[in-house]
């Protein structure tokens, strides 16, 4: 894309140079699109100019070929008269006619594409290291609250426990009744506190009735 925009820089100069040859002054010139077909336009590479760059383009040439240079011919050009970053979003210049500077101006380039690709690499990883913080943070955070108590309500019909009895809660977890203990269930509400006792072992304590037993988490 950058040797692309240095190419069509030598192309402006080679075109200027034909146009203005036949015209006794700069002023006679209304703009490139004005001057050349739309296959010329094509042909040269200039078809995709945006208004602001062909603006840019036809001042340009209107004041440099209003008053030739007196140590060259008309269409040669010192290198900081062509800068291409006013024109794209590329560097360097070119001078007409001047294979070290279009080779200083390739150089050029390729330095900057370097450093946008070393500057775009560098907020990638930073990007993937904030989103790796980011995701040990609430790895971190259900770490902490997975031993806090809570409550909940049992999901669908509910009569006690016996045996191996299990509790799916409003939360989506599903617990598993680890003692051998039995209980029917008859009071009002089934909302429970979970949490772990001394020895560290989990409990499903019935809160309208206090009845308590002895858990394990299955999912």
């Amino acid at each position: 894309m950058m040797n692309m925009m240095l190419g069509k820089a030598v192309v402006w100069v080679v075109v200027a140079g034909a146009l203005f040859s036949g015209m006794a002054s700069a002023q006679d010139f209304q703009g490139l699109r004005d001057a050349m077909t739309p296959e010329e336009l094509e042909s040269a590479g200039l078809d995709n100019l945006s208004p602001e760059q062909q603006q840019f383009l036809d001042g340009w040439l209107r004041q440099r070929f209003s008053s030739p240079p007196s140590a060259g011919a008309v269409g040669q050009t010192a290198t900081h008269d062509l800068d291409p970053r006013k024109i794209h979003d590329g560097s360097g210049s070119v001078a007409a006619g001047d294979n070290g500077a279009n080779d200083a101006a390739v150089t050029g380039s390729d330095a900057i594409e370097a450093e946008i690709e070393r500057r775009v690499a560098l907020e990638v990883n930073a990007a993937i290291a904030k989103a790796a913080e980011e995701d040990a943070a609430e790895e971190a955070a259900r770490v902490a609250t997975r031993d806090e108590p809570f409550e909940a309500d049992i999901v669908g019909p509910f009569s006690g426990w016996g045996g191996k009895t299990v509790f799916t809660l409003s939360n989506g977890q599903v617990w598993r009744q680890r003692t051998g203990s039995n209980y029917r269930h008859t009071a009002d509400g089934q909302t429970v506190a979970v949490k772990k006792n001394f020895m560290g072992l989990w409990t499903l304590t019935v809160l309208s009735s206090g009845r308590t037993v002895g858990v394990y988490r299955i999912d």
